[in-house]
């Protein structure tokens, strides 16, 4: 009876210890979302494996959106620079990351040569004025030659949510700071709009604090569209994570009024607070984290989020495992990493001498060098394709990537490989009318000139001409150096269009989708 007593403790103490793990698995999670150490440094050089094996383990729209974090220490070690983004698969950009401070609400930028002063070799050292330079320079200049992508700040991410950065949310004083700041911002550096990534709300007064600063910045940046006669939405979004015990918290039904997006962090479910290999991003399964992506999407759902509102998560990078034989199987070490111990970025992956291993049953990849018993776990292409596929027939908003300058360029691109399954991606014109900005080039445009909204009857004086006969009689000829705003209608190759936007110089019927047709005249 002493034995089975004895026994009967020890699983009591085992469980004890399971579930301790388990929550600090969780807790651990998404926090590749941080400035490592030593971003300043060269990134490590991998031979990479050209020609792996890949196996695989078999057992049994509307316009869509692609977000993608673009972090101001990747111009240092990894030399990633605003210039070096492919714009094209973009609908969304994320310029991470802007912190807070905790008592008082206040935003401030993290990095002053980087965010405001580093120039490219396209700007000028004399020209005269408060000249807005830097990286969010380059990206507003993105934001002029592609108008419907968008760019945010993000505020927190993994570094600037530890040691109580985002206390302020308790504070109803300090959520105002906080939104006023933001509003300032977005008129000062030309933003589309505002991330939030608090990693995470610890209590549930944090998490209804959050929940109000979301309402409050709601209502600021309408407030905001409205005063400058955009119709427009500036957009408000959120990181949130796939982890039970880190979204506990969140007032899910409220944030969803606010919010334009959530960006949920689908990843680092498995790393080095692990005592065993495993996926890090699956979708389906995940039976010794207790995490897997669907369950999440499902969770949120089911909490009030809606559908189309949703951006499922897909990691740019690997989480490394060392002297392990497989998934869920014991390892030592987690390897040099690329840029920090441990992570290696997408484009340096499968290191040479490796295979690739896909299993559609819980969607999930890795690579493994049987001789070094070096295992990676990351997404291929492959499972990129499955995951769009799955955000298709859940009706997500679309996808979003931790960070761009780990990614591949051409076919093996998986932000490329994601825009391609999902369809077509989201034609909504971005901001750049910012009068009250206390940079001269982001009033004047880099030089172009201030420009009027893009949205609103003010915009310009209703086309003119003759558009034909019946429902087309007096109505506009569409003309391409005509401006036309939300609701206007004109005529073209016969037919009635209404513009959905504003719009200038996109051909009714072409690839923009800015055009309803109407029926023929």
């Amino acid at each position: 009876m002493g034995t089975m007593t004895s026994h009967s403790a020890f699983r009591r103490i085992l469980l004890a210890v399971t579930v301790a793990l388990t929550a600090v698995i969780v807790v651990d999670a998404t926090q590749v979302m941080h400035r490592p150490d030593g971003y300043k440094d060269a990134p490590k050089r991998f031979a990479i494996e050209t020609n792996p094996k890949t196996n695989s383990i078999q057992r049994r729209a509307t316009a869509k959106t692609s977000f993608a974090y673009f972090t101001n220490w990747g111009i240092y070690g990894a030399n990633f620079q605003p210039t070096d983004i492919v714009t094209s698969p973009l609908t969304h950009i994320l310029y991470s990351f802007a912190d807070t401070d905790p008592s008082s609400g206040a935003i401030k930028l993290t990095d002053s040569y980087a965010d405001q002063e580093k120039h490219f070799p396209t700007d000028s050292w004399s020209e005269t004025g408060n000249n807005l330079y830097g990286c969010i320079k380059q990206l507003y200049l993105l934001k002029l030659q592609k108008r419907n992508l968008k760019v945010l700040l993000s505020i927190g991410g993994w570094t600037y949510s530890q040691a109580g950065h985002f206390n302020f949310v308790t504070s109803a004083s300090a959520r105002a700071t906080f939104v006023s700041n933001a509003v300032q911002l977005i008129e000062d550096y030309g933003f589309d709009g505002i991330d939030i990534d608090f990693e995470y709300p610890a209590t549930p007064e944090q998490g209804q604090g959050l929940a109000d600063l979301m309402t409050g910045l709601r209502t600021a940046f309408d407030q905001l569209a409205s005063k400058k006669g955009d119709k427009t939405p500036y957009l408000l979004t959120a990181a949130v994570a796939a982890g039970a015990n880190n979204y506990a918290n969140l007032k899910v039904s409220q944030m969803n009024s606010a919010l334009s997006f959530w960006n949920l962090m689908a990843y680092d479910y498995a790393g080095s607070w692990l005592t065993y290999a495993d996926n890090q991003a699956n979708l389906y399964g995940g039976v010794r984290t207790g995490v897997n992506t669907d369950s999440a999407v499902k969770y949120y759902l089911s909490a009030g989020a809606t559908a189309s509102k949703i951006n499922l998560g897909i990691p740019l990078y690997g989480r490394a495992f060392e002297s392990t034989t497989g998934i869920g199987q014991p390892y030592s070490g987690i390897g040099p990493g690329t840029i920090e111990a441990g992570i290696y970025s997408y484009k340096a992956l499968p290191i040479a001498g490796s295979q690739v291993f896909e299993n559609s049953t819980d969607v999930t990849s890795y690579s493994y060098d049987s001789v070094k018993k070096e295992l990676v776990s990351y997404d291929t292409p492959n499972i990129v394709k499955k995951k769009a596929q799955y955000i298709n027939s859940m009706g997500l908003s679309g996808a979003m990537f931790w960070e761009l300058s780990t990614d591949k360029v051409g076919s093996e691109s998986l932000v490329g490989v994601s825009a391609s399954t999902l369809g077509g991606l989201d034609q909504t014109q971005n901001h750049i009318n910012f009068p009250n900005s206390k940079w001269d080039n982001i009033r004047s445009n880099m030089g172009s000139g201030a420009t009027t909204p893009p949205t609103g009857t003010t915009t310009s004086n209703p086309p003119t001409g003759t558009g034909g006969s019946g429902k087309c009689a007096g109505v506009a000829v569409w003309a391409a150096g005509t401006v036309f705003t939300g609701g206007q209608t004109a005529t073209y190759n016969g037919h009635l269009w209404t513009a959905k936007w504003w719009t200038q110089g996109d051909l009714p019927g072409g690839t923009v989708g800015v055009w309803t047709d109407n029926g023929a005249c």
